[in-house]
């Protein structure tokens, strides 16, 4: 499902992933790439992909995704600047040239984020965590693409990404390539030929949205009941009402479902 928020009114938005699983995760042993600058921003996108599981995983209800990027200038320092970012996230790479549909699953802009300042000499680290509203994978491989585009870019020198080779995937797995939009078209790319030192991978940790606290209450309406009995029968087979988390729903879901029956505590 489509979600769409046209702007956060806030700088970037922090959500507690204390309850929550990391289902994907890129370190960033491979320094920074710095793309984005005041001559292309306003054209340009670039985007990554991965994927979380194996052929016959359930789908994944995401939480947050946080993205790691850094600012850079040569030779002379520039002060702090700011930009927006419309950060998408899709069903596999944004693209559509390297696995998933490319659907896009969720999309929102961050306002004002702030870019770091720069020495001149050496790139700035930060990171961003970016809620996401349970953004729901296809299931299967669970393919995630995202992409970044700058909206008024208000920064003297470069920003970009922190990246990892292969050594730095810990959570899911990796392609070999990013992406790039050129303003008209896209296309794939990595940093060299060798398959996991010069591989093209943007450093990001996502997160899944937690148990929800009543998993039984199907329509979220905070009580178990006939509705949500219904959702579970029409749902029967597949992996859409899935209450014990084993990817079909079945009688042990119904068995659940009629345990928790009532107001959820």
């Amino acid at each position: 499902m489509r979600q769409t928020a046209a702007c956060i009114a806030a700088s970037v938005l922090s959500a507690s992933a204390s309850a929550q699983s990391i289902v994907f995760s890129t370190g960033s042993d491979n320094g920074f790439f710095t793309p984005f600058n005041s001559s292309n921003a306003s054209t340009v996108k670039y985007g990554d992909s991965g994927w979380l599981g194996g052929p016959s995983a359930p789908p994944v209800a995401l939480g947050t995704i946080s993205l790691f990027l850094a600012t850079f200038s040569s030779g002379t320092p520039v002060p702090a600047g700011s930009t927006d970012i419309e950060l998408t996230i899709n069903d596999g790479d944004p693209s559509r040239l390297v696995f998933g549909s490319g659907n896009e699953l969720y999309r929102v802009v961050l306002k004002d984020v702030e870019l770091p300042a720069t020495d001149g000499v050496s790139a700035s680290f930060f990171s961003i965590d970016v809620p996401l509203p349970e953004v729901l994978t296809a299931g299967g491989f669970n393919n995630v693409g995202w992409s970044v585009r700058c909206i008024g870019f208000q920064f003297a020198g470069s920003f970009g990404f922190q990246v990892g080779t292969c050594n730095a995937q810990f959570n899911g797995f990796f392609t070999n390539n990013a992406s790039f939009f050129n303003g008209s078209s896209w296309s794939l790319f990595a940093f060299g030929p060798d398959t996991c030192n010069q591989i093209a991978q943007f450093s990001v940790t996502i997160f899944d949205a937690g148990a929800p606290a009543c998993p039984a209450d199907l329509d979220g309406d905070g009580v178990v009941g006939g509705t949500d009995l219904t959702a579970l029968l029409a749902a029967w087979g597949s992996a859409s009402a899935d209450i014990d988390g084993d990817g079909n729903t079945s009688g042990t879901d119904l068995t659940a479902l009629l345990a928790a029956w009532g107001p959820c505590a």
